[in-house]
């Protein structure tokens, strides 16, 4: 045994990373304890007896990206394992009718004994049956630790993956009842909707929420098959492998696209990282603050992966905004662009698409892109959403966001159908990486009627007198009656989505150089359209959309040395529906409010920000 421990030690390799760190420490206190005196690892017989065979294997290969571990320590430790705790078993030998052949008196005890797992188990006269070949990797690895070794063939508990016609199929051995129950859940899609409620007189009254199911599979009973949508793959993955199934995936890519990418952008520490976790299955959801360089991340997969790729985004102006990242950071000439939407349809390996004609035109999509890349994900209406990531067939998928949080709480089925969420980067990360500048204010201020806002619009402008301030309406007309109110008042430009793109990018070159301070808008600039920096938002107008706010007082917190942002919404309570609106984005403050915030604005103030490590910490539960 002195010979074989020797074998069995190990030690951890070069440094960590905070999360890596925690992650090998994890890994080897299940199978291992530490010798101070040789700051080494060595495998604890006693907690390689609590696990199963795969348990030990799936550890031992992660700790080899963190240790000395090479082949062949890793096969004594194995070895050791399996002459202990395999050959030493008592076999208990199960058929492919789940009929346990070679019982033991030693397995009837702890049947007698165990709650969970007698439940498992059906007594047919003399014989004990296992109920589903659900239990048979769960049962297997409970009984190997009670000394007894369970043996059935790795077919019963292997499933065969494959993208047959735009779907996944899932091929069993066998589907029974608990199997099926198991199947049908993961197969069904529980997501809130969103419906205007309206009173006696059929007046707006705000909105509600009514929860829907959407069942989204089918079973084939005699031949074992599960049909689902290729966009829950991770989540049927996920499920089995945590029950031990064996996955075999049979899924042919399509081809690599033949355009010659140029990759003419560097990413940042963080940006790294979201990537890494994101190509280890190549599916999940990344949310990353406003500012943050979250497209980057999808340039850096594109990059990486080269296959046919569609980009979804909400607006018309994004798709505009994408075509410019895929010239500028990755050489894709302008033709070579796909663009779905605004009025254009044409297809190409790499397409930038709205959601809206994504839906319409989904037929001619699929079979088409092996990538998907769901932009601004968590803030598409659920009924927009479903209906293209249900039914695009890609087999990768990133989805992006400036927050984990949905208003309608629907963020379960973005999870679902793209991946769970992978990284999460706040504010206050974007505080500390100085990538955005602290917000000094951020208030409401309530009045009655349109005489009462406009005056209250125009105390705000006194108070920040020659500050560069960008004010957002939602209605043209609104802004065109702002626009002749300040005239005359102060410098002011006006721009809709009237106003021609060469003026506009004049009136933004007198923004810049300070020959204006003031731009009205309307919704033409929520996003898809690069901003000059502003130092003051004013939220004259707004809808109820957490992602155009969000995008809003983006326009005021990029950062520069000395800068504090300022955002006020100006709510007029007499107007119900303006007033409902202010109540279903209130919450989005909170992704700001956090604690140690006013002291930061302070040494900014006085020009000290660099002396001081800024700690931030979330009021409230934001999440």
């Amino acid at each position: 045994m002195k010979e074989h421990e020797r074998l069995i030690a190990f030690r951890k390799r070069g440094l960590l990373s905070k999360k890596k760190f925690e992650h090998f420490l994890d890994l080897a206190r299940r199978i291992a304890v530490f010798e101070p005196e040789t700051k080494k690892w060595r495998v604890s017989p006693e907690k390689l007896g609590r696990l199963s065979a795969s348990e030990v294997k799936d550890i031992l290969e992660e700790l080899r990206e963190y240790t000395d571990l090479d082949e062949a320590k890793i096969g004594s430790i194995l070895g050791y394992y399996k002459a202990e705790y395999v050959d030493g078993c008592e076999r208990i030998v199960i058929d492919k009718k789940l009929v346990v052949r070679e019982c033991s008196e030693r397995l009837r005890e702890i049947l007698r004994s165990d709650d969970t797992l007698r439940p498992m188990f059906e007594e047919r006269g003399s014989f004990l049956l296992l109920r589903s070949i659900l239990y048979l990797p769960h049962i297997a690895s409970i009984l190997q630790r009670h000394g007894l070794q369970v043996v059935y063939d790795e077919e019963l508990a292997t499933v065969v993956l494959q993208r047959i016609h735009g779907k996944l199929y899932a091929s069993f051995y066998r589907i029974d009842k608990p199997l099926y129950k198991l199947l049908s859940s993961l197969g069904t899609l529980v997501y809130n909707e969103e419906r205007v409620k309206l009173g006696p007189a059929r007046e707006y009254r705000g909105t509600t929420f009514v929860k829907k199911k959407l069942r989204v599979y089918q079973v084939d009973w005699r031949r074992g098959v599960y049909v689902t949508s290729m966009g829950l793959l991770g989540r049927i993955e996920k499920a089995l492998k945590e029950r031990g199934f064996k996955i075999v995936r049979e899924i042919r890519e399509l081809p690599d696209i033949k355009l010659n990418l140029e990759k003419r952008f560097t990413l940042y520490p963080h940006q790294e990282e979201a990537l890494r976790l994101w190509l280890r299955e190549k599916r999940g959801t990344i949310a990353i603050f406003t500012r943050g360089g979250k497209s980057f991340i999808a340039l850096g997969a594109i990059y990486a992966l080269r296959k046919p790729t569609l980009i979804l985004v909400p607006t018309r102006e994004l798709i505009y905004t994408w075509t410019g990242y895929l010239e500028d950071y990755l050489g894709v000439p302008h033709g070579s662009i796909g663009r779905l939407g605004g009025g254009e349809k044409i297809l190409r390996e790499i397409t930038v698409s709205t959601y809206t004609s994504a839906v319409r035109y989904i037929d001619e999509l699929k079979g088409r892109y092996e990538l998907a890349v769901f932009d601004e994900a968590h803030h598409v209406p659920a009924s927009t959403f479903k209906e293209v990531a249900l039914h695009i067939d890609s087999l990768y998928r990133m989805a992006l966001s400036a927050t984990p949080r949905r208003r309608d709480g629907n963020e379960g089925l973005l999870y679902a159908l793209c991946g769970d969420l992978l990284y999460t980067l706040t504010y206050a990360d974007l505080l500390k990486l100085k990538m955005v500048a602290p917000i000094e204010v951020f208030d409401a201020i309530f009045v009655e009627g349109e005489e009462e806002k406009l005056r209250a619009l125009l105390k705000i402008l006194d108070k920040h007198r020659g500050a560069k301030t960008i004010i957002f309406t939602q209605r043209l007309s609104t802004a065109k009656k702002i626009y002749e109110a300040l005239r005359g008042k102060t410098r002011v430009e006006i721009i809709t989505g009237e106003t021609p793109v060469v003026k506009r990018e004049m009136a933004f070159k007198k923004f810049l150089e300070g020959r204006v301070n003031v731009i009205v808008t309307t919704t033409v600039l929520d996003e898809g359209i690069t901003v000059p920096d502003a130092e003051v938002a004013v939220i004259y107008e707004g809808s109820g959309e957490t992602r155009q706010l969000i995008q809003r007082v983006g326009r005021v917190i990029g950062y520069h040395p000395g800068k504090t942002a300022k955002i006020y919404e100006i709510v007029d309570i007499s107007n119900p529906r303006e007033k409902n609106a202010y109540r279903r984005r209130s919450w989005i403050r909170e992704l700001y409010l956090v604690e140690g915030l006013d002291k930061y604005v302070d040494s900014v103030k006085r020009g000290e920000e660099d002396k001081i490590r800024p700690s931030f910490q979330y009021r409230i539960d934001a999440y």
